[in-house]
């Protein structure tokens, strides 16, 4: 009976906060929330509101192009459409059920911005590959000179 009571008590207060008039309540708890919601964990990767992984690192547009290559074809996945444009390329590629989406932003001549989004159908995201998709192309860009040097001359890259 007390238990039924306090659970009572509870739900009266939670929705008092929500459903009263004044928005006062309820938008004093979102600042401490925000930050869990937005954020992924990942090595400093980020995962926003819209389901998007992204990252900005400090190499040339066309390093990081050429490591995200690299990257895609290590892990097999099929790159259906590639358009470049002056400070941009957009790539879109395919993997089984999944459609992944990739833009490269040149935000100075050695600042990048890797945007990846990974979808599934229409609302249904997958983070995990979207982080391991960044994950790939920072281990080609920060690779040691001598295995890149190897690898260039074993035909195997760009």
């Amino acid at each position: 009976m007390f238990k039924g009571f306090v659970l009572f008590r509870w739900i009266g207060l939670l929705a008092f906060l929500f459903l009263c008039g004044c928005a006062a309540a309820p938008v004093t708890l979102l600042p401490a929330a925000l930050p869990a919601i937005i954020t992924g964990a990942g090595g400093g990767i980020s995962y926003t509101f819209t389901n998007v992984a992204y990252k900005v690192t400090t190499h040339p547009m066309e390093e990081v192009d050429q490591a995200m290559r690299l990257a895609l074809d290590k892990m097999t996945v099929d790159i259906k459409k590639r358009k470049e444009k002056e400070n941009q390329i957009k790539i879109k590629a395919k993997v089984r059920k999944l459609t992944i989406y990739i833009t490269l932003d040149k935000m100075t001549d050695s600042l990048t911005r890797i945007t990846v989004n990974a979808k599934r159908l229409f609302f249904l995201k997958d983070k995990n590959v979207a982080f391991e998709i960044i994950a790939q192309t920072e281990g080609f860009l920060y690779e040691p000179e001598e295995l890149r040097a190897k690898r260039l001359m074993e035909g195997n890259g760009p």
